[in-house]
């Protein structure tokens, strides 16, 4: 193995003679127009320098996992939710590769990773539907487990890397919170109203809530959230700056879910740092709130130029003359025959394919892939934008407050969460082996395709905590519940608790694990909270091999990274 990785690492001459055939081989597809070809070329010569480096790789977790959206298709081999996994995957499990002579392979780390897999596992040989939804339900879990073992190991080697990716994606979310903003008040989203696969994840759905790069609110709220609490917490140069942009980001996208997380966390955040409080840091957070108030409030309309209809674009990318896009939407396998026990008899019936939204009501988007990657694709004209759909309005109207304000009093969200509560747990509770060992891997995807819900709204079950008891039991859910409560404990760092408390409450409301953007704010977390364990911070393993004489210089100390405010010493 180590043969390889040297192979790989190469000399200086060595890869400059293939920069320079990569570039040729680029530049070769672009004469004859074939650019799908050339960027291939150079994603392929851009993954393997992230490759040959533990550093770039965990870098490259992050910008993945939060500047990628899964709403956009290139043209990837599967849905776009799979296919970043896999990447992420790839890069996690090469990173241990090459650091396997320095760390090992510990029985612990090993055995943290495979227990949420190993619960998914069991649930499908109950209730066996083939091997399929067991390898596809398996895959989220494990690709997260995986990454979550390389950046501790990473953390608790090179702390300062972890600090600088923190910093850097905090000074990133200001500049998505200024497209977040753009976007409430040109009434558009672009790039994802051309690129989008499905009509669900441009503006022309809701163009009253912000998305930023993530193609969906509630995944641009998770960030802004996570964005806000970081700053709040690493405390960096003009810390204030993010916390202020977030802070406007998180209004402008109409999560309310995770406005919950924020105030949870926030809540916690002022019960551990009371005795700190001062006036003048009282004053600050007002100034911030003001600050982030304004940036919500204030409408530069009038700069932009007139627009009649903002949808026009979205609704052009989705006409029935648009080509079908490559799988439907990412959700989360393949459909098995409807043999469930979970099904509940009173429930409306549903077609086969994935239900679709009435033409007639604007719900809420999907908050979380919908559609799975094994169903049938779509005939050339299913995305199209039913003709009722409302038109966004145009720029300046309405209010962003006003919105923000009607995200509050409306109930139709939380009428379609109670909906969802009883149908999970009926199924639930539908015989003892459903509540003990669940349905099996990719039940919620059986139970959506061929029953449904009728409510018109989103077919999701909205909850991680149901849907993953729903799938893989009560087993499945102790164990989710109790790596929360183990990382919550053992990683002492202020930033690291509050992430986890904001992540956890607000996964009640949704499904998480396709959801890259999400699922990196526990990532995330997880780093922050190994950068500062002390107890995470052995001595590495030694290389076999003979002794050199020890010196002085042997025995010396690397100076210790600053500790992240509010961490447990």
């Amino acid at each position: 193995m180590r043969v390889v990785v040297d192979m790989i690492r190469g000399g200086e001459r060595r890869a400059r003679y293939l920069g320079a055939g990569l570039v040729a081989l680029a530049a070769g597809f672009l004469l004859t127009g074939r650019w799908q070809l050339a960027l291939g070329v150079g994603v392929g010569a851009l993954l393997g320098w992230v490759l040959s480096e533990p550093v770039r790789i965990t870098w490259a977790v992050f910008v993945i996992a939060f500047a990628v959206p899964v709403t956009i298709d290139p043209g990837y081999p599967t849905n776009p939710s799979y296919t970043l996994l896999l990447v992420l995957f790839v890069l996690a499990a090469w990173g241990r590769v090459l650091r396997a002579e320095r760390d090992g392979w510990p029985p612990k780390a090993l055995a943290a990773v495979l227990v949420l897999p190993m619960c998914a596992v069991l649930a499908g040989l109950v209730h066996w539907h083939g091997a399929k939804p067991v390898v596809v339900g398996v895959a989220p879990l494990l690709c997260v487990g995986v990454l979550g073992w390389h950046l501790v190991e990473e953390a608790r080697h090179d702390r300062r890397t972890i600090l600088r990716i923190a910093e850097t994606l905090t000074w990133f979310s200001v500049a998505v919170a200024l497209f977040a903003k753009y976007q409430t008040v040109s009434r558009t989203w672009p790039i994802f109203d051309q690129f989008a696969y499905d009509w669900t994840y441009t503006s022309a759905f809701d163009a009253t809530r912000a998305v930023g790069i993530s193609g969906h609110p509630i995944i641009y709220g998770t960030f802004a959230m996570a964005m806000a609490l970081v700053a709040l917490t690493v405390r960096g140069r003009f810390w204030y700056v993010p916390v202020a942009a977030n802070l406007a980001g998180l209004v402008l996208s109409g999560t309310r879910s995770a406005w919950v997380g924020m105030i949870l966390a926030l809540g916690l955040w002022l019960l551990l740092q009371w005795r700190k409080a001062t006036w003048r840091g009282l004053g600050g957070a007002l100034a911030v709130a003001a600050v982030a108030g304004a940036l919500v409030a204030v409408d530069p309309s009038g700069l932009l130029p007139t627009a009649t209809d903002p949808t026009s674009t979205a609704q052009s990318t989705a006409t029935p003359d648009a080509p079908a896009p490559s799988p439907p939407a990412p959700a989360s396998g393949p459909a098995a025959p409807p043999s469930s026990p979970a099904v509940p008899a009173s429930s409306p019936a549903a077609p086969a394919s994935s239900p679709a939204v009435p033409a007639s009501s604007p719900a809420v988007p999907a908050s979380s892939p919908a559609v799975p990657a094994s169903s049938p694709a779509a005939p050339a004209s299913s995305p199209a934008v039913p003709a009722s759909s409302p038109a966004a309005p145009t720029a300046g109207s309405p209010d962003s407050v006003d919105v923000a304000g009607s995200r509050i009093s409306d109930p139709a969200s939380a009428d379609a969460r109670f909906t969802r509560i009883s149908v999970v747990w009926a199924g639930i509770t539908h015989d003892w082996s459903t509540v003990v060992f669940g349905n099996g891997p990719e039940a919620n995807v059986r139970y959506l395709e061929n029953v449904g819900i009728g409510d018109g709204q989103a077919q999701v079950f909205d909850n991680t905590y149901l849907t993953f008891w729903y799938n893989f039991g009560l087993i499945g859910l102790v164990c989710l519940l109790a790596m929360l409560v183990l990382l919550y404990r053992h990683l002492r760092s202020l930033p690291a608790r509050l992430l986890l408390v904001a992540f956890a409450a607000q996964i009640f409301f949704f499904d998480v694990w396709l959801w890259l953007g999400a699922v990196a704010v526990l990532l995330l977390a997880v780093a922050l909270g190994a950068a500062d364990d002390r107890s995470l911070s052995a001595r590495a393993v030694p290389a076999p091999g003979p002794r050199r004489p020890e010196t002085a210089a042997d025995d010396a100390v690397a100076p210790e990274a600053p500790a992240l405010p509010g961490s447990k010493r």
